[in-house]
């Protein structure tokens, strides 16, 4: 977390409190997100926390809010192009895969951090549609390489590749396996691959 608070000095104070917010329910959950334990974290006067945020909860839902769309905002940014490109299997396999590793390397965190504003959303109204909004991102990728490749419902097989990802990754972070890129992830997704060019004719 040191290093994210130095990156982090540089910028306006609330989004530094913002990020500081989010790498404490990563790293800690939910409960750990005080305006004190935050400002400690952040190195700043605790009177900053209470100024940008009257409130515990408001300062959570903020940073949940923020950090998802910092996710939407990375998908787009890294996934959208793919089917632009000559659609291949390995392509499309070794995209996802450069993608999705690093959320279980050093970024897991971030990770942690997605599925835990995911969960939060069950219990607060007010988180749902940022939530929405990442998978529907997610979708809206996953459905277009499925289009790309002439499948007969690319929005359903979005959304159960989607659930397939999700589920590995939360297996991955709760039991980690040391060869679960080459030995899990890269065997599905070429599967998943394999079957959508056969149903496409691709």
């Amino acid at each position: 977390m040191a290093t994210a608070r130095r990156r982090a000095r540089a910028r306006p104070r609330r989004e530094l409190l913002l990020e500081v917010t989010i790498e404490l329910v990563a790293r800690e959950g939910i409960d750990a997100v005080t305006h004190r334990r935050v400002a400690e974290l952040a190195q700043v006067p605790l009177g900053s926390t209470t100024y940008y945020f009257a409130s515990r909860e408001e300062m959570l839902v903020e940073a949940l809010e923020a950090f998802g769309r910092q996710e939407i905002a990375a998908i787009r940014a890294r996934l959208a192009d793919l089917p632009q490109r000559r659609p291949s299997r390995r392509r499309y396999v070794e995209g996802l895969v450069d993608f999705l590793a690093p959320q279980l390397g050093d970024d897991s965190w971030r990770t942690l951090a997605q599925y835990t504003l995911l969960c939060e959303a069950a219990r607060r109204p007010e988180l749902q549609p940022v939530a929405r909004e990442w998978n529907q991102a997610w979708w809206a990728v996953l459905e277009e390489l499925f289009q790309a490749l002439k499948v007969p419902d690319p929005a359903l097989e979005a959304r159960m590749l989607l659930a397939m990802l999700d589920g590995f990754l939360l297996e991955q972070l709760a039991a980690p396996d040391p060869d679960f890129l080459s030995g899990v992830l890269r065997p599905a997704l070429r599967q998943v691959f394999e079957r959508a060019y056969a149903e496409g004719g691709s």
